[in-house]
C-alpha cells in the first residue's frame, strides 16, 4: 500500500491558559490525492500544516496525537531526519512568501539549494532546471526573475517563486498554505493546473489550505472544513459543497457568492478627487531596468469606487505607492482635488493606503495598540481618547480589543489584514486605496470588510481605489474598472460593460479565467442546497 500522510487526534496547545489551537484534528492525504482544508483566518489551518513539519512557533507545542508519513512518526523523529524530509519528501508552500525567503539571497540561489539537496542536480543542469521551474509558475523572463532579491518582487511574483521552490525537491506530498491568495485568476488557474498535473503524472499528494471555496471546487477530491481548531465537516467535494451539514460550512458558502450591487455612478461632470496623468516609473532588478508603469492616466471621482485589475507584477501596487508618496514617479503628475479637506495632520491624511502584505506593514516589535495609536500622537486627543478611538475602529473591522496587546507575529494573516484597515481608517480619509485588502481573508471576513467599505463609501462619501485580482470583488463593489497589463493601462470601462464585452485581449483572459474550470461551478453546486435539507453540525471530524 502506498505511503500516506496521516494526522490522528492532533492536539496543539499554547504556553498560557485558553483553548487549544488544534483540538483532536484527524485527516489523511493519499498519494495523488488533492485534499482541501478550508476555514476562516485563525481557524488552525496553517498550524495544522506547521505541525506536520515541526515548524510550530515557540509558544506552541504538540500535546498529544500523531503525524505519520508512512511508517515514520514525524513528531518524534530526530531533527536531522526531519531536515531531510522538509523540502524533500514533503514540500511546503508558505502563505507569506517574502517572510520566508532569505532577503540576502537572489531567487535563483534559493532554488539551487533544494535542487542540490533533494534532486541531486548541480552546476548548469541545476541552473537550467531552476529557470524551467520559474517559467512553469508564470515568470515571463525567468533569467531576470532568478537575479531578483525577494524585496524586488511583487507579492504575486514572490508567491510564484515560492511555488517553484516548494516543487524543486520533487516532493511526494505538498502542503500548500494559501498558494494563490496573492494571484490573479489567470495565474491562479495556471498554478492549480500545474499542481493537478504533478499529482496526475507522478502521484503528488496535496493538502491545499485555503479560504477560497471557489478555487478548490474544481480540483479537490475531498474538502475538510475547520473552525476554531476542530474539523466540523469532511467529505467528497461535491457532497460538502452541495449538501453541507455544518452551519459554518453553509455560512462560508453563502458569503462566497458575491453578487453585483447597483451603486449609482458619479456624475461625469464631477471633478476628479484624484488625477493621475501620464505617470511612469521604472525599477532596476539586477542589471536591467524594468518599466513598472508606462504613461498611466486615470481619474477617481468623488464618491466613486474604481477597481484596478491586473496580474501580479502589472504595476498595481506601484501605482498605489506613487499616489501616497512612498515612491517617486519618474515622469507625469499625481494631483489631489484642491478642495480636498485638510485634517489635523495636514492634507496627506486625506489619502490612506491599506497595504497588500500586512506582516510587512507593522513593526514586529510593537504591539498592535502602539502601532495604531502612532498616527494619533500628534493630535490633540488625550491618551484615553486615543485608546477609545483605536478600540472603536478595531470593532468596526470585527476585531476584539484584546488583540491590541498582541504583536504582529501573534496574529493570523486575516486578523492582521483587518488591523491594517483599522489603522487606515483612524485619520478619517477622503480617499482610501485598498491594495489587495481582502486577498488574505476568508469569505465571511471578506464580506464583513466589503460591507464595511460600502458603508463608509455611502455614509462618508468616501472615494475608493480597489486594487485587486478578485473579479468577484470588482463585480460586487466597483462602478468602473481599469486594467493594467505589463505597466500599461489597456482598458478603462464601466463595470457591467467590462464583464459583458472586455475589449483588450488580457481583459478577456481575466474574465474567462474567473469562470471555474473542470466543469465544477461553485454557484451551481451551492444552488443544490435549496433542494437539500441540511443536517446537524458535526461535533468533530473523527
Amino acid at each position: 500500500m502506498p505511503e500516506q500522510l496521516v494526522i490522528k487526534d492532533l492536539r496543539v496547545g499554547n504556553s498560557g491558559p485558553g483553548r487549544p489551537v488544534l483540538d483532536g484534528v484527524s485527516l489523511s492525504v493519499a498519494p495523488g490525492e488533492f485534499v482541501a482544508l478550508v476555514g476562516g483566518s485563525g481557524s488552525g489551518k496553517t498550524m495544522t500544516a506547521m505541525s506536520v513539519l515541526g515548524l510550530l512557533p515557540a509558544r506552541l507545542a504538540i500535546e498529544s496525537g500523531s503525524v505519520r508519513l508512512g511508517d515514520t512518526e514525524l513528531t518524534t523523529v530526530p531533527e536531522t531526519e526531519l531536515d531531510k524530509i522538509r523540502g524533500g519528501r514533503i514540500g511546503m508552500l508558505f502563505q507569506q512568501p517574502k517572510r520566508m525567503f532569505n532577503p540576502n539571497r537572489r531567487i535563483g540561489r534559493h532554488l539551487l539549494e533544494p535542487l542540490r539537496l533533494h534532486a541531486g542536480l548541480r552546476g548548469a543542469q541545476a541552473r537550467e532546471k531552476a529557470l524551467g521551474l520559474l517559467a512553469e509558475v508564470g515568470f515571463g523572463d525567468p533569467r531576470a526573475g532568478a537575479r531578483c532579491y525577494p524585496h524586488q518582487l511583487s507579492g504575486g511574483m514572490a508567491q510564484r517563486a515560492m511555488t517553484a521552490l516548494a516543487l524543486a525537491g520533487r516532493p511526494d506530498f505538498l502542503l500548500a498554505d494559501e498558494p494563490t491568495s496573492a494571484l490573479d485568476k489567470v495565474l491562479e488557474r495556471q498554478i492549480l493546473q500545474l499542481l493537478d498535473r504533478e499529482r496526475a503524472e507522478r502521484g503528488l499528494g496535496i493538502l491545499y489550505i485555503t479560504h477560497n471555496l471557489a478555487s478548490v471546487a474544481a480540483f479537490a477530491d475531498r474538502v475538510l472544513v475547520m473552525e476554531s481548531g476542530r474539523l466540523v465537516e469532511a467529505g467528497p467535494t461535491r457532497e460538502v459543497l452541495g449538501r453541507p451539514r455544518a452551519a459554518y460550512t453553509r455560512a462560508l458558502l453563502d458569503a462566497s457568492n458575491l453578487q453585483p450591487v447597483d451603486v449609482p455612478a458619479p456624475r461625469r461632470e464631477e471633478a476628479d478627487m484624484l488625477a493621475v496623468r501620464a505617470v511612469g516609473k521604472s525599477f532596476s532588478p539586477g542589471r536591467r531596468s524594468k518599466a513598472a508603469l508606462a504613461d498611466v492616466s486615470l481619474g477617481l471621482k468623488r464618491g466613486e469606487i474604481l477597481g484596478v485589475l491586473g496580474q501580479s507584477g502589472s504595476g498595481k501596487s506601484t501605482l498605489a505607492r506613487l499616489i501616497v508618496g512612498l515612491e517617486k514617479a519618474d515622469r507625469g503628475t499625481i494631483a489631489l482635488h484642491r478642495d480636498l479637506p485638510k485634517g489635523t495632520h495636514g492634507a496627506t491624511t486625506a489619502v490612506q493606503l491599506v497595504f497588500q502584505e500586512p506582516h510587512g506593514s507593522f513593526d514586529p516589535r510593537m504591539t498592535l495598540r502602539a502601532s495604531l495609536e502612532a498616527p494619533l500622537l500628534r493630535s490633540e486627543l488625550t491618551a484615553e481618547e486615543r485608546g477609545r478611538r483605536v478600540e472603536e475602529v478595531m470593532a468596526e473591522v470585527g476585531l476584539e480589543a484584546l488583540l491590541l496587546d498582541r504583536r504582529p507575529g501573534q496574529c493570523s494573516g486575516g486578523q492582521l489584514q483587518r488591523a491594517t484597515i483599522a489603522r487606515a481608517l483612524l485619520l478619517e480619509p477622503q480617499v482610501l486605496i485598498c491594495d489587495e485588502a481582502t486577498s488574505a481573508l476568508d469569505a465571511l471576513t471578506q464580506r464583513t470588510i466589503l460591507d464595511l467599505l460600502r458603508r463608509l463609501h455611502r455614509d462618508r462619501g468616501l472615494s475608493l481605489l480597489m486594487i485587486t485580482h478578485d473579479m468577484d470583488v470588482v463585480r460586487h463593489m466597483c462602478q468602473r474598472v481599469a486594467v493594467l497589463y505589463q505597466g500599461a493601462l489597456v482598458e478603462l470601462a464601466e463595470t457591467a460593460a467590462f464583464f459583458a464585452n472586455p475589449k483588450h485581449e488580457h481583459s478577456r483572459a481575466l474574465v474567462e479565467a474567473s469562470i471555474p474550470c473542470k466543469g465544477l461551478h461553485l454557484k451551481k453546486i451551492t444552488g443544490m442546497q435549496a433542494a437539500s435539507s441540511p443536517g446537524a453540525v458535526e461535533p468533530s471530524g473523527h
